[in-house]
């Protein structure tokens, strides 16, 4: 670690990094002004202003182990901002929508920079229960404070200004980029352990860092269902009005920001068992929000659920942190994006799949659908702990 910086400021200039992962969500509190906007225009095509950053962070998420090999760390990062801040922020000047939409996607190109290289700095600089709590507070405490703010501020721009304005919030993580331009040391190679030498040849991947990887696929997808109808739950059964529709999600959210704190304490008390934990919380959550009679059980759904995903998206990270090869660790970070980003993705698809095969629509169904899943993910990965590790994934998720 670089002499330079105490590590109390070298902390905070790694967990900064996870502020923007989330904040293509601005366009999601302007999207109906969008719509409005564009009235000629499907209302799908519009919804991509939303959706493309997820789809085009895949891209580079994908292929951030291999830019590691020949790039700096901290050129990537100031390449993943630049792209996230031009492509936030060109919007406010455009009227066109499908420049609006590549610029989106140029936005994603960032994020799929940033998110992965987030984690990985932690992995780079720190070790053991302390990057343990750092990556749990970086992926869930600071991005959902990222996410809260993104969101509101956006709002507030677009309420005042036009929903143009609301682009603007792009700007604010210049301030990312100044003090980790200042401040943030390039991390040192990996070193080989047999041999001492910094690893540039390449590394395999371990099998079980894929079924992780999938497992991220399965529990993203599966939590489309809550997001997108819980709203539709409360309003429908008039259990509270819009605004108390979006509490909801908020509160949500406050789950996962609270679980982000006390993550690494509970991977540390449960190290084989903090991912079953975080599936069978999320799918309690989603149990008690189906069977929600009142809008306080929504609530209290709403934060066990969030609670879950505070430790599992962080537990995600941690596991494949543990499970790879010194010199593979930046590729497989980068897979658990792309697994994320494949989730958010495909899950309104699958549900809209199983919705049309028992003849369901939108509400509680779908919650129905995320909750037997997420308790069948727990299940699934329970056995894999507890059953003797005769396979290499059975080994490597019961470490």
């Amino acid at each position: 670690m670089s002499k330079s910086i105490s590590k109390n400021l070298l902390k905070f200039c790694v967990v900064i990094l996870a502020f923007q992962d989330v904040a293509a969500g601005v366009a999601g509190s302007i999207m109906a002004d969008i719509i409005k906007a564009y009235p000629q225009v499907n209302p799908t095509i519009v919804m991509l202003v939303a959706t493309f950053p997820g789809l085009m962070s895949i891209i580079t998420a994908l292929l951030y182990g291999k830019l590691t090999h020949f790039m700096k760390k901290r050129t990537l990062l100031f390449i993943g901002l630049i792209l996230f801040i031009a492509g936030g922020t060109l919007p406010t000047f455009m009227d066109s929508l499908p420049l609006i939409i590549a610029m989106r996607g140029i936005l994603g190109l960032g994020v799929g920079i940033t998110m992965p290289l987030s984690i990985d700095v932690i992995n780079d600089f720190f070790e053991g229960r302390e990057r343990d709590f750092l990556i749990g507070f970086g992926a869930s405490t600071v991005a959902c404070i990222g996410a809260i703010f993104f969101q509101l501020v956006g709002g507030i721009l677009a309420d005042a200004y036009g929903w143009h304005y609301g682009f603007l919030t792009y700007l604010f993580p210049l301030w990312i980029l100044i003090v980790t331009a200042l401040f943030l040391p390039e991390p040192e190679k990996k070193q080989t352990i047999a041999t001492g030498s910094t690893t540039h040849k390449k590394v395999k991947i371990p099998g079980a860092v894929y079924w992780v990887c999938f497992a991220q696929v399965i529990f993203s997808a599966l939590l489309f269902g809550y997001v997108t109808n819980i709203s539709v739950v409360i309003q429908a059964d008039k259990l509270g009005t819009a605004t108390e529709a979006g509490l909801a999600i908020s509160v949500f959210t406050l789950g996962t920001l609270i679980a982000g704190f006390v993550f690494g304490k509970i991977k540390h008390a449960l190290p084989r068992f903090n991912m079953p934990l975080a599936f069978l919380l999320s799918g309690l959550g989603m149990v008690i929000c189906y069977f929600s009679p009142s809008l306080l059980m929504i609530f209290i759904g709403s934060v066990i659920g969030g609670f879950g995903m505070g430790i599992g998206l962080p537990g995600v990270f941690a596991k494949v942190s543990d499970i790879a090869p010194a010199g593979a660790i930046s590729a497989s970070v980068g897979l658990v994006v792309v697994g994320q980003g494949l989730g958010g993705a495909g899950g309104p698809f699958i549900f809209q799949i199983i919705q049309n095969i028992f003849h369901q629509g939108i509400g509680r169904f779908p919650l129905a659908i995320s909750a037997i899943g997420l308790l069948l993910l727990t299940v699934i990965w329970g056995i894999l702990v507890l059953a003797p590790a005769k396979q290499d994934v059975e080994a490597t998720l019961n470490q």
